[in-house]
């Protein structure tokens, strides 16, 4: 067997075993460099078998983080109102980026609407789901697909990112934390929604109430870093408290 069919082969049984695995781990039991096992790893994250996290890599059906058909039928009624409501933020003539999610998907529904709103988007899901309307104005932000994510990810989309300045960012995020913040599983999303919330006017976040007192494996943003928070149901005193103190806007969805 050759080297790389070998570590890919130990790295899917350690994954089944234990749920995630180590980059140093890995490369002390190989006698490989971390850049080598972090090849390897994103390797089988573009084939489906695992998600990459700081420092490793987890089982991709971990912590919320289903495959985008299982998430889409997870809380489908409240992601709804919430898109709706974040589509009261919308003017003509603006230019924002609508990050990759769920959530994102069902308020980008509304942006059929809006045919003077220039809308950038490295989901796969949102460039489909646009492309059968005559409106808005869509640019897809390529780069290497992530197929369990439904997303392209990667340097490419952090280049085109960082060369641009944007109105609104609407972003998701898997889990949120009042001690830690927002969170995420993988890097690659952590890494574009930071440089989004410096190359916006204004973050938006879009969070449904199941993400609230979770915790991911990577801290995202600072809960000062979000303008406004946009989510489902009115949220726990700790969170309310630790919300209102970084000076968030918490908009709760109507119906």
């Amino acid at each position: 067997m050759k080297e790389p069919e070998a570590r890919f082969e130990h790295i899917l049984a350690e994954l089944n075993r234990l749920g995630r695995v180590s980059v140093q781990d890995l490369a002390n039991r190989f006698h490989v460099s971390r850049e080598t096992v972090r090849r390897d790893l994103k390797q089988l994250e573009m084939e489906g078998h695992l998600r990459c996290v700081y420092g490793g890599g987890v089982k991709p059906q971990r912590d919320g983080d289903e495959p985008i058909a299982e998430r889409m039928r997870v809380n489908a009624r409240e992601k709804a109102r919430i898109g709706a409501e974040a589509a009261r933020l919308l003017s003509d003539d603006i230019k924002i980026f609508v990050d990759a999610g769920t959530t994102t998907l069902a308020f980008a529904k509304h942006l059929k609407d809006w045919p003077r709103v220039t809308v950038y988007t490295n989901s796969l899901d949102i460039i489909e789901l646009l492309c059968g309307f005559d409106a808005p104005n869509v640019v897809a932000v390529g780069g290497q697909l992530s197929s369990s994510y439904r997303a392209f990810m990667g340097a490419d989309p952090l280049a085109i990112v960082s060369q641009h300045f944007f109105d609104i960012a609407f972003v998701g995020i898997v889990a949120v934390d009042y001690r830690l913040g927002f969170m995420d599983l993988g890097q690659d999303e952590a890494l574009l929604r930071r440089l989004l919330r410096r190359h916006s006017r204004q973050c938006v976040m879009l969070a449904d109430s199941s993400k609230f007192g979770r915790q991911g494996s990577i801290c995202t943003y600072d809960l000062k870093d979000v303008d406004i928070l946009i989510t489902d149901a009115p949220l726990r005193a700790d969170f309310a408290q630790k919300l209102d103190q970084a000076q968030v806007k918490v908009h709760y969805a109507q119906g």
